[in-house]
């Protein structure tokens, strides 16, 4: 379905009678404050909070609620408020034509907001209800984002700027707009007082995100026009409403981009959500309740869904984002010379291991006694090289040097992960010889099986610090899907579709496979761009030190995992088994900044081999891992373009085994490796026949 042709009058920016005269260049201001005079604020007469505004002198009370789009006149005034805030309304209406700076017409919305927030007498206002009053920190927040809606202050992130720098310079504003902004703060904090039970009304409470959307709200006048979605469960009612939309759009807003979304971004996902009120309160169900209805209706998929967010909303955020992180992997630095360039430290990446197995018989193991299996069996190998064993607690290691963890990843699976090391150390090696008689003495008793084998990376040993390391990166596995069956579980990705957890851009759904391989290639066209154009650039990791690096790397990456790899919105779109995975991609790189359930460790997390057999193994795919670097490396000493992901690319499923044994026989060698030696993985590689209906 094209959700560009059937959801088209889904929603439409509600112009007030004002709206409608400026277009037809009615000029009148004696008619426009006439044609808005007739629609009051609220008329419940019942309402206390609402009978408290009315003796409120700073707002105007014939203002309604509506838009205003009016043209801002383009000259400057000396000053229009004293140093308190705002003056009384009939000098205000005395003055019909005057202009205000964003400085001035600020300080007027803050002694609005803190008399509102008196007279209603809100107990706090805080980011979320269980943290202290920060009424003065969100105030300024509130305001600058008001002020952005109306061009005067700087696009940014949800926090407090202090400086002057934040007003876009030239902007003024007309005292009509002035009035009817007040008429929306006036609006929000007295609804929202009015709809709290008697009871809970000596004890208001208002959180940002619900100041923010419902001044969207507000000020967009959007109608409640929503047909409710009631559901029955156990003889309970459960309604999905617009109001439960809208408290919902902030939450998702932050999920969505937690590393710090703009003020542009939340009114792009707001307008997603009105737009889609209908449809979104639709998609409610008791099956995903209580979670957030956007996420909901994305994985509900209703006419489309993720198509037109991933359209019109991460699209959207994406490009705008797009040219500037680009930017950061270049500063102007002169390229190496060749002498240099010899002279930079050898590439010596760290790596970590998950050694990962199926539990055999997950009810007999109720009280988890493979820990201490292992364990006690680890303890009674014989050591040399005046190396002792000891045990602690659950961990055991070699001289306190290197330790290894044994434990449960859920009751499904059993683990175990180590000291971080260097592919020379002979300790890492010996432990690891040990490990691998342990576990191959528990499969033999039937207590455990072969399942992955995670590797993980140090992201600063194995980039130096260069950020275009981790894009060259992506374009090398995302061009070739079929290391996962090469490296990986054969049998498993074609009988169980095991690649969709540890998956390319070639597995994702159909609806957002496209868009991540559009944003991968155009990330490498800008970056090629700049190759071409320049040729005297370098990256900027040179000049940096560790802590600088990182914060690059760190940089790119929450751009990156968010809009690209998508990572929120695999999360919502099911769970384990399913075909979301948040980090459960052939490459996670969420570790680099951590996220929800996700440690931040600083690696790089290749999660599509299979449990090595053997320490030969494990040498075999640190070896493999340091080879690829290297090549990557190389090529951007080289200055060698970024290849493009091609739009069509097939999953590692959809190979046959002689292609996939081919051409990772090919690629091997591209890294100077030779193939002999990872017949191990390849060779198990193997076509299963389908199995007759």
């Amino acid at each position: 379905m094209n959700i560009n042709t059937t959801v088209t009058d889904a929603y439409e920016p509600h112009k007030n009678s004002l709206a409608e005269k400026n277009d037809e260049s009615f000029d009148s201001e004696q008619r426009v404050v006439k044609s808005f005079s007739r629609k009051r604020l609220v008329e419940d007469k019942s309402s206390a909070p609402i009978k408290q505004m009315r003796e409120f002198g700073c707002i105007v009370p014939d203002c309604s609620h509506q838009m205003v789009n009016q043209p801002i006149p383009d000259r400057k005034v000396s000053h229009c408020f004293n140093s308190d805030g705002c003056e009384g309304i009939d000098e205000v209406k005395s003055r019909p034509s005057e202009i205000f700076s964003a400085d001035e017409v600020a300080k007027c919305f803050r002694n609005t907001i803190k008399k509102l927030i008196h007279t209603l007498r809100y107990e706090k206002i805080a980011r979320e209800s269980y943290e202290d009053d920060q009424r003065d920190e969100l105030t300024e927040i509130f305001i600058d984002f008001i002020l952005y809606r109306e061009g005067l202050v700087h696009d940014r992130c949800f926090t407090v700027e202090s400086s002057t720098d934040k007003y876009v310079a030239g902007k003024i504003i007309s005292q009509k707009r002035v009035e009817e902004i007040q008429s929306f703060l006036n609006a929000i904090f007295t609804e929202r007082a009015a709809a709290e039970p008697k009871r809970n009304r000596s004890r208001l409470f208002y959180n940002l995100g619900d100041i923010l959307v419902d001044y969207l709200n507000k000020r967009e006048n959007v109608p409640n026009d929503v047909i409710p979605n009631v559901r029955f469960f156990l003889m309970n009612k459960n309604e999905f409403t617009y109001e439960k939309l809208l408290k919902d759009i902030f939450p998702f807003f932050q999920t969505l981009l937690p590393s710090g979304g703009l003020f542009s971004e939340l009114v792009i996902i707001f307008n997603f959500a009105v737009k889609f009120r209908q449809k979104i309160i639709d998609s409610g169900s008791l099956l995903f309740y209580p979670s957030n209805l956007l996420t909901i209706a994305l994985r509900i998929n209703k006419i489309d869904m993720r198509e037109f967010f991933n359209r019109h909303v991460m699209d959207v955020i994406f490009f705008r984002r797009c040219d500037g992180i680009v930017d950061t992997l270049f500063d102007g630095c002169p390229l190496s010379t060749e002498n240099e360039a010899k002279s930079e430290n050898k590439l010596n990446p760290k790596f970590g291991e998950e050694l990962e197995y199926d539990v055999k018989n997950v009810i007999s193991d109720s009280e988890g006694k493979l820990v201490s299996i292992f364990s006690s069996r680890f303890a009674e190998k014989e050591l040399t090289n005046h190396v002792t064993a000891k045990k602690f607690d659950s961990r055991c290691g070699f001289d306190s040097n290197f330790t290894l963890f044994p434990f449960y990843d859920t009751r499904k699976w059993f683990e175990i992960i180590c000291t971080p090391y260097h592919a020379d150390d002979q300790l890492a090696e010996l432990s690891f010889e040990k490990v691998i008689e342990v576990t191959d003495s528990m499969r033999k008793d039937g207590l455990i099986d072969y399942s992955s084998g995670h590797k993980h990376v140090d992201v600063l040993s194995a980039t130096q610090g260069d950020t275009s390391v981790l894009l060259a990166l992506e374009s090398e596995i995302q061009r070739n899907p079929f290391l996962l069956r090469a490296f990986g579980n054969n049998d498993r990705i074609l009988q169980n579709d095991e690649a969709k957890w540890y998956k390319t851009f070639a597995d994702y759904n159909p609806d957002t496979k496209l868009f991540a391989v559009k944003r991968l290639n155009w990330i490498i066209d800008r970056y090629n761009k700049k190759i071409e154009e320049g040729c005297t650039e370098e990256s900027s990791y040179k000049s940096k030190n560790d802590s600088e690096k990182k914060d690059r790397l760190n940089q790119f990456v929450h751009f990156y995992n968010q809009l690209v790899h998508m990572t929120t919105i695999q999360r919502g779109l099911g769970g384990v088994g399913d075909d979301y995975m948040e980090k459960y991609m052939a490459i996670s790189l969420l570790h680099i900044t951590g996220a929800s359930k996700v440690k931040k460790l600083s690696t790089l997390e290749f999660r599509f081999f299979r449990c090595p057999k053997t320490v030969q193994e494990i040498k075999l795919i640190n070896q493999f891992l340091h080879a690829l670097f290297q090549y990557i490396h190389q090529c951007r000493k080289d200055k060698i373009p970024l290849q493009p992901v091609p739009e069509n690319i097939q999953s590692c499923k959809d190979y046959t085994a002689e292609e996939v044994q081919a051409k990772t026989i090919d690629y091997l060698r591209k890294l100077g490796l030779n193939p002999e030696d990872y017949r191990c993985f390849w060779g198990e590689v193997w076509d299963i026949p389908s199995v007759a209906v």
